[in-house]
């Protein structure tokens, strides 16, 4: 059976589409009672469904964002997505959800298939990304809520950026870890062509630089942000005539992979090395031992990115310059981080 159209309701009610339109739209001033209550028969008999299209053809908007992120397979990403998926859907809006995997073409694709959907918005969450997509969305004049970039070019208007600030929760821990006793320090970083790695490794190398320990004295293994990539990372330490006691990851899944590994060398966490991640996904605390970690405010980030689209849309906010906002870390600690056993506190010591 085809779908109904404003055409047949308008042929059912003896009516004309425009009279069906203004019924639907609540537009039902100086309009008899009699005849919208014939619009409404008929639309309930037909079970009309206005469409989309049509929809979005009057409000001259599409009522969908698109959202781009890294990894679809990291779970990070799931509260992000349901913050601004709740945001999204209490406003009518969709969501097309676009997984980067950290390739700038494939990410460039999405940025072009999105502006030819003409959607109402872009949130950007990825890693790996460009000036040129924002170049891009500017030229279309799309409202466009990037996370965690520099842009090096001039873009205005229509663009509002979040940071996270990495610095605060690696500052705690770094801090956790020296208080236990830990001076032999790693760090598993991302991809260092990631931007988002580089500020976490730095911010890890300025917090040890508090402690008085030279930079030149930490490891620094650049992983994945994947599981397989924590386990390589291990190896590689394991390798090192000194051995560190504690390991700072990039991300949760790095660190999860660790102490898998770890497991597999016959090391116990956090007797033989302490392990911090990065993020709090729902599986750090489930894990044994439960994961020690820099928090970030995931579902709140969903929440704040789809709001301030929504915001950059609104009227009184469509000529606003490029704006900022930032969101603090902090850090969570849980079993697996201890002091360093007492031979590796001596071996320091002399």
């Amino acid at each position: 059976m085809s779908r109904a159209t404003i055409a047949d309701v308008a042929r059912i009610a003896k009516v004309s589409k425009s009279t069906v339109s203004r019924v639907l739209s609540g537009n039902t001033n100086y309009m008899r009672d009699e005849t919208r209550e014939r619009v409404l028969d008929a639309v309930a008999a037909l079970n009309y469904h206005p469409s989309g299209v049509a929809r979005s053809l009057v409000l001259k908007r599409t009522l969908t964002v698109g959202l781009l992120i890294s990894d679809v397979g990291n779970p990070f990403y799931s509260d992000v997505i349901h913050g601004a998926e709740d945001v999204a859907i209490a406003h009518g809006y969709g969501l097309f959800l676009c997984s980067t995997n950290y390739d700038l073409q494939r990410g460039w694709a999405y940025i072009q298939s999105l502006a030819d959907k003409q959607v109402d918005g872009v949130l950007i969450m990825s890693s790996s990304m460009s000036d040129e997509w924002l170049l891009e969305l500017a030229r279309h004049q799309i409202p466009t809520v990037v996370v965690d970039w520099n842009a090096r070019h001039a873009v205005t208007g229509g663009f509002h950026f979040i940071t996270q600030d990495f610095e605060t929760g690696i500052r705690e821990a770094v801090d956790h870890l020296v208080g236990l006793g830990h001076r032999r320090l790693a760090h598993v970083s991302g991809p260092l062509d990631l931007e988002t790695s580089r500020i976490r490794r730095d911010a890890f190398l300025k917090a040890l630089a508090i402690h008085g320990i030279d930079s030149a004295q930490a490891q620094i293994v650049e992983g994945n942000l994947r599981t397989d990539g924590g386990r390589r990372a291990l190896a590689q330490l394991l390798e090192l005539s000194t051995r560190p006691t504690a390991v700072f990851a990039a991300n949760d899944l790095t660190a999860i992979g660790i102490i898998w590994a770890a497991r597999d060398y016959g090391l116990q966490v956090p007797q033989d090395l302490s392990v911090v991640g990065l993020d709090n996904i729902q599986l750090a605390a489930e894990i044994t031992p439960a994961l020690t970690t820099v928090a970030l405010q995931r579902y709140e980030l969903g929440r704040m990115c789809m709001q301030m689209l929504l915001d950059l849309r609104s009227s009184k906010h469509s000529r606003l310059e490029t704006s900022h906002s930032e969101m603090v870390s902090h850090l969570v600690t849980r079993q697996s981080t201890a002091p360093p056993r007492s031979e590796d506190a001596s071996a320091h010591s002399e």
